[in-house]
């Protein structure tokens, strides 16, 4: 006999996430979703299903090269596995991931939140003309910003060879290796594209949240108007699934 607990179990609507891309990113992402929430209990916090898929091979990698392992098989096999255990909808805190979106969403029943349209409409919202783009090289190369970005008539600013060299260095010599980011680094690439006329420098890639939060001045005050692409994506999942603490907050 099923009890009438059991029946509302069953009606709960929960958030999928597919993680461990990179895994610090994820945990990040879900301390955002935790902090962002108005809830004054346990109870009244997001129900979350987290996948944390580490073993997922390298995105850009394979945007690079077809020969390499292909990672959506894997994404979404994890997604199959959040189908299973029953959520509603599901968000991947990994933008490059984001260039496989269409062939992960015709594999998955399941609505998946797309973060970087989220980013966008974000900054069409602000009146944003300009806007430079962090990311990774293979993000930079299948141009996943800078298409949302013209049909909604913002120009897309990418970094220069050598500041993109700099950049991955972040992703995979500092954040993705558990090394504390150098803030003359990023603050020179922020300062380039500024210069290049970014109006506000997107935060393109889940590993550069992580960086963020640990080099931004303390009370928040930087010289550069950055716009946190994971957190824009974790205020949409809690507007969805709950409900947003704080909408004047920065970021979405």
């Amino acid at each position: 006999m099923v009890s009438e607990d059991s029946q509302d179990l069953g009606q709960v609507k929960r958030l999928g996430i597919i993680g461990g891309m990179g895994p610090m990113a994820t945990v990040l992402f879900l301390e955002m979703i935790i902090s962002l929430t108005d809830a004054k209990s346990d109870q009244e916090h997001i129900p979350i299903v987290i996948e944390h898929c580490p073993e997922v091979p390298d995105r850009t990698g394979y945007i690079f090269d077809n020969n390499k392992p292909d990672p959506v098989p894997y994404i979404i096999d994890a997604a199959e596995r959040l189908a299973v255990a029953g959520v509603s909808e599901i968000v991947i805190p990994c933008f490059t991931a984001h260039y496989f979106h269409d062939r992960i969403q015709d594999g998955v029943g399941i609505p998946i939140i797309n973060g970087i349209d989220e980013t966008v409409l974000y900054l069409k919202d602000r009146g944003i003309r300009a806007a430079g783009v962090m990311a990774t090289d293979g993000t930079v190369k299948s141009d996943l910003y800078g298409h949302t970005l013209s049909e909604k008539g913002i120009d897309c600013i990418y970094p220069d060879s050598d500041m993109q060299r700099r950049l991955m260095s972040v992703f995979y010599d500092y954040v993705k290796a558990c090394v504390p980011v150098e803030a003359d680094m990023f603050y020179d690439i922020c300062e380039s594209l500024k210069a290049a006329g970014a109006e506000t420098m997107i935060l393109g890639c889940t590993e550069l949240s992580v960086a963020w939060r640990e080099i931004k001045a303390p009370g928040g005050h930087t010289p550069y108007d950055i716009t946190d692409a994971m957190e824009i994506l974790a205020k949409k999942c809690v507007r969805a699934f709950g409900r947003l603490k704080d909408e004047s907050a920065s970021g979405g």
